[in-house]
């Protein structure tokens, strides 16, 4: 089967408007409707676009053949009252695999400052910061100057 799009999906991949995408997409062949939400007096279709939809229809506007890269999405995590027991089961998991003492504080605080930073960043820039602190913290060990 093939991967299904978000509006929102298919308006990043298009570069336009989430309104635009719903408007030319609803009537389509493929397309899914999963039905109408209502929020004061304005209606929303909710659809699912097929890969292969977005790529017949861009293609057949290009006059060639076009391929979709779908967008890759962040793993989805429910909200949950136990998470932060996990996230600190985590943390201690991914330190003991590290070799990182228990009496690192330096390293802890240094970890939490960071995660704390990148909550008000876009995910995908995660990556990027992250090996940008990395490269940093080279030239400290236990928060002094090498």
């Amino acid at each position: 089967m093939s991967d299904l799009l978000t509006i929102k999906d298919v308006a990043d991949i298009m570069q336009i408007s989430e309104d635009a995408v719903s408007k030319r997409f609803k009537s389509v062949d493929g397309v899914i409707n999963l039905g109408r939400r209502t929020k004061g007096r304005r209606h929303y279709d909710i659809i699912r676009i097929p890969k292969t939809v977005l790529e017949r229809y861009l293609s057949t506007k290009a006059g060639r053949s076009i391929t979709v890269t779908v967008p890759e999405r962040p793993e989805r995590r429910r909200r949950h009252g136990d998470w932060e027991r996990k996230a600190i089961l985590n943390l201690a998991k991914a330190a003991k695999q590290n070799g990182v003492s228990g009496k690192d504080r330096e390293t802890f605080t240094r970890i939490g400052r960071h995660a704390r930073a990148l909550v008000l960043v876009p995910e995908c820039y995660w990556d990027e910061l992250a090996t940008d602190w990395l490269d940093e913290s080279e030239d400290y060990i236990n928060g002094e100057e090498i």
